[in-house]
C-alpha cells in the first residue's frame, strides 16, 4: 500500500497503458481520477477501480485544451478533496488522422495536420496538464508527476518521426519541470514504455500490414511477435502491468530522490 490514501489523476487512463496504470495505483492505495478523451471507457475503467475498494472519478477530457485540463485538476480538487499525483499517460501513435488509418510513413509524406494533431496530443497535451497542476503543487510543497514518453522518443523511428518527436519532447518538457519544481519538493519524472500489445499497438501494426513491404499481407499479431524477437533482448511483449508498477515506485516515497529522469521499461530495448 505504498500509495495509500493519494489521490491520483491519470490521463489516457480509459485503457492500454494508462488503465494499467489506474488500476496498479488503486491496488497500492491511490484513489484514482481516470481522464481520457473517451466518456465510455473512463466510466469502465473507473468501476474497475472502485472495485478494489478505492474511490474514483470518471473525467472526460480533451488534453489539448487548457481550459479542460484546468477543469480536470479544479474538479479533482473539489470533489477528492486533495491531489497528489499527476500522471500524463493520453497520446496517440501517429498512423491516423481523424480516425482514418494512414501507412507507416516518411518524414516526406507526413501532412501538416498529422503533425499538429500528433503534437498537440502528445506533447502539448502533456504541458497543459503539468501547467494546470503546477501551481497546487508548488502552494502544498509536495507532489509527483510522471509523463508517460516511449522509447520511441529514445531512438527515433524512421516511420513515425512526429511521434518520435513529441515523445523526445516529453522527456526535455518533463527534465525542465523537474528543475522548475524541485525547490517545491515535487518530482518530475519520465516513463519510457517498450513495445505492448495495446490498441494502439494494435491499430499500428495491422496498418503495417496492408502498407510495409517487409509485413505485407502478415496477420497482425505476427507482426508484433516478429518484432518482439527482433528488437527485444528479453524476447517477450511489456504489458500495462509492467507501466503501472513502474509509476508506482515513481510516485511513491522510495523514488523520493528521483526526478528528471526518464525510465525506460523495454525488456532491453534501448540503453540510453
Amino acid at each position: 500500500m505504498r500509495l495509500r490514501d493519494q489521490v491520483a489523476v491519470v490521463t489516457g487512463g480509459g485503457g492500454g497503458i494508462g488503465e494499467g496504470i489506474c488500476l496498479c495505483m488503486a491496488r497500492e492505495g491511490a484513489h484514482v481520477v481516470v481522464s481520457d478523451v473517451n466518456k465510455d471507457l473512463v466510466e469502465q475503467v473507473a468501476a474497475k477501480v472502485r472495485e478494489t475498494g478505492r474511490k474514483s472519478l470518471a473525467m472526460q477530457t480533451d488534453v489539448r485544451i487548457a481550459s479542460q485540463c484546468e477543469l480536470l485538476v479544479d474538479t479533482t480538487l473539489r470533489e477528492m478533496g486533495h491531489l497528489n499525483i499527476l500522471v500524463c499517460s493520453a497520446g496517440v501513435g501517429g498512423y491516423t488522422h481523424h480516425g482514418r488509418s494512414t501507412a507507416p510513413i516518411s518524414i516526406e509524406s507526413i501532412s501538416e495536420a498529422d503533425w499538429n494533431e500528433t503534437i498537440d496530443v502528445n506533447l502539448k497535451g502533456v504541458f497543459l496538464c503539468n501547467r494546470a497542476v503546477i501551481p497546487h503543487f508548488k502552494k502544498q510543497k509536495k507532489g509527483k508527476i510522471v509523463n508517460v514518453s516511449s522509447v520511441a522518443g529514445r531512438r527515433g523511428n524512421e516511420l513515425l518521426p512526429h511521434y518520435s518527436a513529441s515523445k523526445a519532447g516529453v522527456i526535455v518538457l518533463t527534465q525542465a519541470i523537474a528543475v522548475h519544481m524541485a525547490p517545491y519538493h515535487v518530482n518530475a519524472n519520465t516513463l519510457c514504455p517498450g513495445i505492448i500489445w495495446t490498441p494502439m499497438w494494435a491499430g499500428g501494426v495491422e496498418v503495417m500490414s496492408r502498407s510495409h513491404p517487409l509485413f505485407k499481407g502478415m496477420d497482425p499479431k505476427k507482426i508484433f511477435d516478429t518484432l518482439i524477437q527482433a528488437v527485444i533482448p528479453f524476447k517477450r511483449a511489456q504489458t500495462p502491468e509492467d507501466m503501472g508498477n513502474a509509476v508506482v515506485f515513481l510516485a511513491s516515497e522510495e523514488a523520493r530522490e528521483i526526478t528528471g529522469q526518464a525510465l525506460n521499461v523495454d525488456g532491453g530495448m534501448v540503453f540510453s
